[in-house]
Formats: structure tokens, sequence, C-alpha cells
């Protein structure tokens, strides 16, 4: 789903996007999940390898036990992170917050260095390179890192540089000196790159390189790797274009000027995009068109929220929408035709994962941030209310179950964790004053962190079978944040300690139930690592062991 109050990622949002880096759950509502992503993600759950963590500068010393793991890299690390496939893990040695009013507390530039989590010889990689979103780039394949050296914080750009991960010896390659924007291609062998505001096209590692188009300020590629799509700057009328990738010498054919958000299908065929409206001031129309380069059709009038359905068979999209009033929900199929409508004052929807089914928040109050918990079976299911006073909700991997939080106020203000299986009369409670949720994988579970304490610093992690025979059961106590192994079968946890602002790890397994402590004093967030998640990575950021670590997350 797109919603055009987000913007993207890289841009404009790149410092908002920095503030909440590397941040624990602290509020129950506002750690679940909108859309198809993991309720837990901020805190718990399947987070991105991508995501950084940063440096404490309040600590009082790390504890005595701090340590136990092995000493990959030595010295005050930050903004750790890992490939998709575990094997390396990267972070900034010695960041220094830029000498430019305005950036926030958070940003850091320092020296970024490559490590294999399972041991070895840490690897320079560049100098002043930023732990902003966008500033280090893994391809999919997890072959090449992609960085920029000498960042620039006032004009958001540095130097481009690719480094082939598995050769040690091999030198980086510097594609650009004032690159902007980076993306490599969904199947790792290609990358665009915006330099000085040109965008280019070509191979990883080292090209050549095309110039497709100027005044670029973002491209995407579709998920087959065939079409990249261009955003123009906003001096250049803010334009939409596609290019095709095998052929990015020809010229991008042009969809729109005045365009906001845009979504591709999943299949890569159709392109859902917003162009400002000329009915309706200060919101947009939605568009859709056929790649490469079909002439696009008008769906919708005042569109605020649209995306497609993960088989790419349905379009979802909000209708008819107020600047402060969202639009009703209507749901078609993707190639363009009519669609149906299921719900209204819509802001915030997600298709199941079969898509089957779309879950959607009716009668959204945008004040209170919170609907009518509905599901609509597809393609002509009735839709069916299981919820009140919901401000977000997140679907089971197997589709067969919606769980999703619920505020009440009798008889005290509470907010507790619901659940509904698809099909059912009604909708179940399955806890009070619930902090974060998600899924684990292959929905054996679904797990939840409550009676919390110390702020949210504090609370019982909890799991419940499905489907559900019994109460939920207490895995853990006292935990801060949690992920999940890929298997679903052990649960990485952190737990705020009480002398300094640091935590301590443990692994669980969910089969034995039994908890395994791995170290002390360790900055959140911390990974699983190595093959088959068989690792944990951390930072210890205070004390004389400062460093990052890896240690067995076997039990």
């Amino acid at each position: 789903m797109m919603r055009p109050r987000l913007g993207r990622l890289l841009g404009a949002g790149l410092m908002a996007s920095l503030m909440v880096a590397g941040t624990g759950c602290k509020k129950g509502e506002d750690s679940g999940a909108k859309g198809n992503a993991p309720a837990a993600t901020a805190s718990g759950g399947s987070a991105p390898p991508s995501r950084a963590s940063a440096p404490s500068s309040s600590g009082r010393g790390a504890p005595a036990g701090a340590g136990q793991g092995l000493l990959l890299a030595a010295g005050r690390a930050a903004d750790l992170r890992l490939t998709s496939d575990g094997r390396f893990a990267t972070y900034l040695l010695n960041g220094q917050k830029p000498r430019l009013d305005g950036v926030p507390p958070q940003m850091l530039l320092g020296e970024l260095f490559v490590v294999a989590v399972e041991g070895g010889e840490p690897r320079k990689l560049g100098d002043s390179v930023t732990n902003v979103p966008g500033g280090l780039l893994f391809s999919a394949d997890s072959k090449h890192a992609l960085y920029l050296t000498g960042y620039n914080p006032a004009s958001q750009s540095g130097s481009l540089n690719v480094a082939v991960l598995d050769d040690a010896k091999a030198e980086p390659t510097v594609l650009g000196t004032a690159v902007s924007y980076m993306l490599p291609s969904p199947d790792g062998t290609k990358l665009a790159f915006v330099d000085g505001g040109k965008l280019k096209l070509g191979p990883l590692p080292s090209g050549p390189f095309v110039d497709v188009a100027a005044e670029v300020s973002t491209a995407q590629f579709t998920s087959d790797s065939k079409t990249l799509l261009l955003k123009r700057r906003l001096s250049a009328a803010g334009g939409l274009a596609a290019v095709s990738v095998e052929k990015p010498e020809e010229a991008p054919r042009k969809l729109a000027d005045q365009v906001g958000d845009y979504a591709v299908s999943p299949d890569g065929q159709r392109v859902a995009f917003q162009v400002r409206s000329e009915s309706v001031r200060g919101l947009y129309d939605l568009y859709l068109a056929e790649l490469p380069g079909q002439k696009p059709k008008r769906l919708a009038v005042a569109a605020q929220a649209f995306g497609f359905s993960p088989d790419g068979k349905w379009l979802a999209r909000s209708e008819n929408g107020k600047p402060d009033v969202p639009g009703d929900l209507y749901v078609g199929p993707a190639s363009g035709g009519p669609g149906r409508k299921v719900g209204e004052r819509v802001e915030i929807f997600s298709f199941s994962p079969d898509s089957q089914a779309v879950g959607f928040l009716d009668r959204y109050d945008v004040t209170a941030r919170a609907g009518l918990m509905a599901v609509a079976s597809l393609p002509d299911g009735a839709p069916k209310r299981v919820g009140d006073r919901v401000p977000n909700f997140v679907w089971g991997s197997d589709a067969r179950y919606v769980a999703f939080l619920s505020r009440f106020l009798k008889p005290e203000y509470s907010v507790d964790l619901m659940l509904y299986p698809l099909g059912a009369e009604k909708a179940e409670k399955v806890h009070r004053g619930v902090f974060g949720y998600g899924f684990m994988p292959g929905n054996g579970q679904v797990v939840f962190r409550a009676n919390c304490i110390r702020n949210g610093r504090a609370c019982d992690f909890k799991a419940l079978e499905l489907p559900q025979k019994a109460d939920p059961q207490t895995w853990l106590q006292g935990i801060f944040s949690y992920k999940l192994s890929a298997d679903g079968q052990r649960v990485l946890a952190t737990s705020a300690r009480m002398d300094s602002d640091t935590y301590d790890i443990a692994v669980y397994d969910a089969k034995t139930q039994a908890r395994k402590p791995l170290d002390q004093g360790v900055q959140v967030p911390v990974y699983f690592g190595g093959k088959d998640d068989s690792r944990a990575v951390y930072i210890i950021s205070q004390g004389p062991k400062a460093g990052v670590y890896s240690v067995s997350a076997l039990p």
C-alpha cells in the first residue's frame, strides 16, 4: 500500500528515517504493524539486515561480564548491518556527528569496515561514510557492498564505491563523485545511481554505465529487473518515466508529470501512480500503465492509498478522498477494470499473503489514528467488521489469521491484542496491555510483549499456540526487544540493564523452552547471522571491551 504522506525513504525522508533507526519499542499501539510487515519489527520479529545501530553516548560503562563472544573487531563501533545471507557484517568505526547545524543528533560519519561474522581480519572500505539510510546498501545476492564515501550532509551526496565482499584483496571501484541515490537491481546484476542529477545504469560491479536521463531524484526496478522507473526532480516537473534495462541507451518513455507516489505490480507488468489532481486541490488522482511505457489511464480521483495484491491480480485504492478525510476503498483487477467498494474512509489496508482477502481499517479517524478492523474475501465476499478502535493489524503468513490491537475504554483504558481466524464469527482477545506483536515464521504461534514495566523496557514475552487450545505461555521475562530466527525455532532477546544504558542478550529455544545467556552490556539492535542464523552479532560500545562481536546462537 502506498500513502502520499509517507514519501520516499531516500530523498527528503532520509533525515526523518534516521531519527527512528535502531530504537526500541516504546508504546504498545505504536509497536504493531501496518500492511504485511511483522508487528514487532521495530523491536523484534524479522528485522531487515540493513537496519543500523547507533552508539550510546551517555552510559555508565559496560558491566564486568561484557565481551563473552568472539571479538570480530575492537573499537568504538556503530551502525552495525548484516548482508541478507548473514555472512558479513559492516560497521562504522570512530563515528562522529557532522559539524553542521540542523542534522539529526544520531547522524554519524565514520570509517566503514566489513568483517565475516564467523571471524577473520576486518577490512576497511572507506572514510567519511554515513549511517543515513541509503548511504550503504548490499546487492540482493550479498556479493557487493555499495556505499558513499566523503559524504556531504549539506548536499546529501558522496562518492559511490562498490566493494566485492568475497575478495578481500580487491580494491573498491569508484563509480561517481556526487552520488545522491543508488539502487541495485532485485536480481543483483545491475546498478542504477544518480550522479550530479544524472541517472546512470549498468552492470555490477564496474559497468560500463550509460547516462539514462538528467534531473533525476530516485529510481526503482521492477521485480523482474527488466524495467527501470525514474522519478524526476520537481524542477523537471516531477515526471515519471520508464526505460528498458536491456536497452538503456533508448530514450525513457514518459508516463506523466507532477507524479506523487507510485507502486509496481509484483509481476513487473504494471505501474500505478499518482498525478496531481486538477479537480481536488492538494490531492492526487490514480493512474495505471502497462510496462514498458504504455499510455496511462486514470482509475480514480483523489486517491490517497493504493497497492497491488501479492499475486499481482488485484489493485486496491481509496477514491474520492478529501485533504483531511480518507477516501473509500475499492478493489478491482490489476489490469484496471472497475473496482468494488469494500470500505469507507480507509487509509490503511493490506492484502492477505495469498491474495484471497483484504484487511483494512474502516471509517478511519485521522485524529485518533484508528478505525474499525474489517476483512473482505476476494473477489466478492461481504466485508466483515471484527474490531473497534484499531490502530494497526498484521496478517499471519498463511493468511488464516489476522492479529490486531484494539483500544478498550472500560473498565479502564487498555490496548489489547485480538486474534481473528478468517471465516470465524468474531475475534477473540489474546491478552490485555500488549506492547508489540507478530507471528512466528510458519504461523505456529502469535507472539507478543505484555505486562511491561520501566516504561516498556522490561516485558514478558508470550506466545499463543495456533490454533488456540490454551492460554498464552510465557516464554521469557523482563525482555526489551526480540528477533526471530528464519525457521521460527529460536528467539534472540535483549533485556535492559539497571546499572547502565546497555542490554544483556539471550537465545530462547521454542521447542525445548531453554534459555541460554549469550553476553552482557551490548547495544541494540542485535542480529541473527551466519549460516542458518547460527550466530548472534552485536556491538559493545562502552568500556575496555568495546567492539563488534559474534557468538553462537544455537541451543
